[in-house]
């Protein structure tokens, strides 16, 4: 997903489930929000013949799902529960930041290249899991995502994604925590800080491995309020 850094295949190789690691970000992010900062010290008097200046007012937006998670909604401009739509075509979820809620328009898109050995050799792996890629498939699951009404979106991760290939199984994915880009797949942790405004695009390239025999044949989101099942997720497909 292109910020991982082991190799955890769904097919030929024993793994753990690689959606964890959002967990983990999160308790590390949750941690650091709830440090309390040095005590302050006692107030010291203003000199003679000088005037007390009141404190600069903050410009930090408030970030009330920061540590909660709202309640989001289906209305009539969000996609259905159970649609199913093509590779290239636009869903509109309900979404937040730690900021606010709104509309996120998603568009999936899928390609693959022939895993090069130059890329393989980059990544931040162990000799016997680049051993694992060597002659597989790279496919590029790419999602492009619109801020639909201006809602403050910066610093969000990408939706989390479940593709499926041919056989009706999983792709592998490299998971671990560091950087996986290769040629033709560049990703973003978090949306910039100017994904904020009616209309703002945010791209993502999401790095999955198999054979060319059982490719990415559909890619489904499930976040809340949608739901893991075929009748309550959006899936895209071919």
């Amino acid at each position: 997903m292109g910020r991982f850094g082991y190799v955890a295949d769904f097919g030929e190789f024993s793994v753990s489930k690689w959606w964890g690691i959002f967990v983990v970000a999160g308790a590390f992010a949750l941690g650091a929000a709830g440090c309390s900062g040095p005590a302050a010290g006692p107030s010291l008097p203003t000199p003679a013949g000088e005037t007390a200046v009141a404190g600069a007012t903050s410009t930090t937006p408030p970030k009330p799902y920061l540590t909660s998670t709202p309640t989001l909604e289906l209305n009539d401009r969000t996609t259905k529960p159970g649609t199913k739509i093509k590779f290239g075509e636009q869903a509109v979820v309900p979404f937040n930041s730690m900021y606010e809620k709104g509309l996120l328009g998603i568009t999936i898109t899928v390609d693959s290249a022939p895993a090069p050995d130059a890329d393989i050799d980059n990544l931040p792996l162990k000799d016997e899991d680049k051993a694992k890629l060597r002659g597989k498939m790279f496919f590029f699951v790419r999602v492009k995502m619109v801020d639909m009404d201006g809602a403050n979106f910066k610093e969000i991760f990408p939706p989390t994604l479940f593709p499926r290939t041919r056989s009706g199984g999983f792709p592998g994915v490299l998971i671990g925590g560091a950087s996986t880009d290769v040629t033709g797949c560049e990703s973003e942790s978090m949306a910039p800080s100017d994904f904020s405004t009616p209309g703002a695009v945010f791209e993502q390239c999401e790095l999955f491995f198999g054979t060319s025999s059982d490719p990415i044949v559909a890619v489904a989101y499930a976040q809340k309020p949608y739901e893991d099942t075929s009748s309550r997720e959006v899936t895209w497909r071919k």
